[in-house]
């Protein structure tokens, strides 16, 4: 942080302080509708409760509580430091701060440390230390035991730094084969476990000095379609760019897709990424030039066209300036795009990137991008978005039978307990709140 320039820091300032205009593009009695009602219908559903004795007679005066134990929404964030810490205390505060507000977890699959040495693939637990590029059978492992939906990044990158083993060879003609080779010894391993993958990363955004095949992408997209099974999410993921580099269908990010799919790419959800790994942009979006409720809501509408799943798969809101003042500024964006993407009906899942200042790759953590501060305490950009997970979005209810049996009530998709109390007698039902069926319950006392 401190790399960063006085002038930007003052102007940083001056802008978020005369920040009318970003505060009413946000305040903005139509927007603030379009996200409320489209949270409304789309992540809330209707759910019948009936209790009865067990010759099917209504049971009046019964104590019904009803608690949201998990969405159906995914909300995730990277998991790379898994285990990263130097202590056991500091692993141990990583992982509550993850589990507490996250369902869903990026475990890492970059090609160049998972296979260091050709053949030599670190999978397993007790695998070669790499800083942030835990094992996957740990961190799957992890995710299972704390009900975590994992998601594979990234099969197929184009990039030299970060993703092509030191064993790559230069000859594209020799890389086909291995980058299906891999794509394959993946899919055999995790297949089955891990329904989320990202397939192709940042192809807009590629390594000019070091190509990979010609048409790679449709190739990865084809060798994966044949190899996971059919409710796998096959993801195509983009750079930031594509929100900001808008030309309605003549998009970069649009005709690529168009491009794939007409060439019969099986592509299975889309995934846009948000850095703000632009000290101009971030200034342009705290004035209210940028990112704006408006260009967001165009973006997602014009890659809804494909009627595939959207997640946003990458978000870097940074800390600027260092201290409260730019931690109030996160905190307040963070709850501004949150709520505009989880009100938004084909967003399926939202990532942050780093949970943690101080854990991001090289380069990146002069953002001071995480929710919690390098001492792992959590940034009011956590509160704020555990106020809206674990509170605001989720359903919770206390009642009783009167004069029906019938408990009716609107609330969240997802998974929760209901706790049937009579006299004495106490039951308690998990179920869930499905979208796109009907949603009743009978239980028998």
């Amino acid at each position: 942080m401190r790399c960063l320039s006085l002038l930007f820091v003052l102007v940083t300032l001056q802008t978020f302080g005369q920040s009318a205009r970003y505060d009413s593009l946000w305040n903005d009695p139509a927007v603030e509708a379009l996200i409320r009602e489209g949270i409304e219908t789309n992540r809330k559903g209707d759910f019948t409760l009936v209790v009865t004795d067990r010759q099917g007679k209504p049971i009046r005066n019964a104590s019904i509580e009803i608690r949201q134990i998990k969405h159906t929404f995914l909300f995730g964030a990277n998991i790379f430091m898994l285990n990263g810490f130097k202590t056991a205390e500091q692993n141990r505060q990583y992982e509550a701060a993850f589990t507490t507000l996250f369902n869903s977890a990026v475990i890492p699959y970059y090609w160049k440390p998972l296979e260091p040495q050709e053949g030599k693939i670190r999978f397993a637990a007790g695998s070669e230390e790499i800083y942030r590029r835990p094992p996957p059978d740990v961190v799957l492992d992890f995710c299972q035991k704390n009900g975590l939906t994992p998601k594979g990044h990234t099969l197929v990158w184009d990039n030299l730094t970060w993703s092509y083993p030191t064993w790559f060879p230069k000859d594209t003609a020799k890389m086909q084969p291995l980058i299906d080779r891999r794509i394959r010894q993946i899919a055999e391993r995790y297949g089955q476990s891990i329904k989320i993958w990202d397939v192709v990363n940042e192809t807009i955004i590629n390594s000019p000095k070091a190509p990979l095949p010609e048409d790679y992408a449709l190739k990865a997209f084809k060798t994966a379609a044949s190899v996971y099974p059919k409710d796998t999410r096959l993801i195509l993921n983009e750079a930031t760019h594509i929100w900001e580099n808008y030309h309605r269908e003549y998009s970069p990010f649009y005709m690529l897709i168009e491009n794939l799919k007409a060439k019969g790419a099986d592509i299975r959800g889309l995934g846009l990424q948000f850095h703000f790994f632009s000290e101009p942009l971030f200034a342009k979006t705290l004035a209210g030039n940028a990112m704006t409720p408006a260009e967001l809501f165009r973006t997602l509408d014009l890659y809804s066209r494909f009627k595939l799943p959207i997640q946003i798969s990458e978000i870097t809101i940074p800390t600027l300036p260092a201290g409260p003042q730019g931690e109030q500024i996160q905190a307040r964006l963070t709850r501004n795009y949150y709520r505009l993407w989880f009100s938004y009906p084909s967003v399926e899942a939202i990532y942050w990137w780093n949970l943690a200042d101080g854990s991001a790759a090289p380069g990146e953590d002069k953002w001071g991008g995480g929710f919690l501060k390098e001492d792992l305490s959590p940034k009011p950009a956590y509160v704020v978005l555990n106020d809206l997970i674990n509170k605001e979005w989720k359903t919770s209810i206390s009642t009783t039978t009167k004069d029906s049996n019938t408990v009716a009530f609107r609330g969240f998709y997802g998974e929760y307990v209901a706790k049937i109390t009579v006299g004495k007698k106490v039951i308690e039902k998990n179920f869930n709140l499905i979208k796109g069926q009907t949603n009743t319950l009978k239980i028998e006392l």
